[in-house]
């Protein structure tokens, strides 16, 4: 198979370099020494749905008209220090369109396990559950060889064999109580993919930059704090992966990474996950 993409009047090129280059530069944006709040964020995110589950690819249809309500189902898993703690995350989500948006709502599950070299608390090395929302909705939605469709209200070629550029915008909220810690996180992303057509396979690699606030509001950090108290700040997140959707089946799959940034250690999570689309409402 072959993707005629070189008469494409987007520099989609450039596009997604940019989005790579804003996780690079996340990464290498804190130089100083890790903070309680730093530390805090990192784990509220990852034990929550926000940054302990796989990013998703960006939704493709603005009025929300060729699916109804949607399951879907993902594992991410978070190794670090060469198995030192180990996360593994289940969860469980449904969606339903509402005018443009996609409003979801997730239950999932983080198993925690700990290594003979683990340095940290007690309390990581327990697992809880967590519970999400969400809305999903599209930006744009361009065809790379330019022939775009009527767009008021009428049904684009996004299913056709052409190339099509997609910037969606994510917004999430996650809690987990986390052994008494509550853990509570909030994210903005900009998940953007090329969605290729392969016969009735299409294809959509992507990237997904964002910004997240995460906050742990009962825990106690030697040195720091005499009492339990609570420490939060905002994190950047970087994520991507390539999704998979077969036909008019309305099943789909992908595989996909995921990364809260920190000034120092931190892991990146890879993760899979189904979905299934409901029946379309022939509107």
């Amino acid at each position: 198979m072959s993707f005629d993409l070189h008469d494409s009047p987007i520099p989609v090129a450039r596009v997604m370099l940019a989005l790579a280059l804003v996780g690079c530069c996340a990464a290498a944006s804190s130089a100083a020494a890790q903070s309680a709040d730093e530390q805090s964020a990192y784990v509220a995110l990852l034990y929550t749905p926000v940054g302990g589950l796989p990013p998703l690819p960006p939704v493709s249809d603005s009025l929300a008209r060729k699916s109804g309500v949607s399951l879907l189902g993902r594992l991410g898993h978070t190794s670090r220090g060469e198995g030192a703690l180990t996360l593994t995350s289940y969860a469980l989500s449904v969606e339903v369109p509402r005018g443009r948006m996609r409003l979801g709502a997730t239950l999932g599950y983080l198993s925690a396990s700990c290594g003979a070299e683990w340095q940290g608390g007690d309390d990581d090395c327990a697992g809880d559950i967590m519970i999400g929302g969400s809305m999903r909705s599209m930006i744009t939605n361009r065809s790379l060889n330019g022939d775009d469709g009527p767009a008021h209200g009428k049904q684009s070629s996004s299913s056709g064999s052409d190339g099509r550029f997609i910037v969606g915008f994510d917004a999430s909220v996650g809690y987990s109580p986390r052994q008494g810690e509550n853990a509570i996180a909030a994210a903005a992303s900009l998940p953007t993919g090329l969605a290729l057509q392969s016969g009735s396979v299409r294809i959509m690699p992507f990237l997904t930059p964002g910004l997240a606030y995460g906050r742990l509001n009962n825990v106690a950090y030697a040195d720091v704090d005499e009492e339990p108290t609570s420490h939060g700040a905002i994190s950047f997140m970087i994520g991507g992966g390539v999704g998979l959707q077969f036909g008019t089946s309305g099943v789909g799959a992908n595989l996909g990474f995921q990364r809260v940034m920190k000034s120092q250690g931190g892991a990146t999570q890879l993760g899979v996950g189904m979905t299934w689309n409901g029946l379309t409402s022939g509107r």
